[in-house]
């Protein structure tokens, strides 16, 4: 059973994300995320650090800024995009291949799909909703 409140929230939520790149934002996000997380665990063959673990960990976070800004900001997002994937062509040869390539995929992935999103008309008025001619 729903509540009216709740289908408010989850109508707000819907409105919230589908006026901004929200998926985009969220691969670019996840995939700074796995660049910090593949450096910082260390995998077992991982275990050294130096040059490729602080560039994952500044390229990292500045993917998930990219990620943020496309959320917060979807008029940047044609910055945050490209931003994206230069730092994601970047983190193959500086950050342990790509974080695996996991990463470098993600990143790839939402740059795009940052670049390509077109946002949603505006409301007009349409004629026939109750106004007089």
């Amino acid at each position: 059973m729903t509540t009216v409140a709740g289908n408010r929230g989850a109508g707000r939520w819907r409105l919230w994300c589908g006026h901004r790149p929200f998926l985009a934002g969220l691969l670019m996000g996840l995939g700074g995320l796995e660049l910090i997380c593949v450096s910082w665990a260390g995998l077992g063959f991982l275990r050294f650090t130096g040059i490729a673990g602080a560039s994952s960990w500044i390229l990292g976070a500045l993917l998930v800024a990219a990620g943020a800004t496309t959320w917060w900001n979807p008029s940047l997002r044609h910055f945050a995009g490209v931003l994206a994937g230069v730092l994601s062509l970047v983190s193959l040869v500086a950050a342990n291949f790509g974080g695996l390539l996991v990463s470098f995929v993600l990143t790839a992935v939402g740059s795009a799909l940052a670049l390509a999103w077109v946002s949603p008309p505006a409301a007009t008025d349409v004629p026939g909703d109750g106004e007089m001619n």
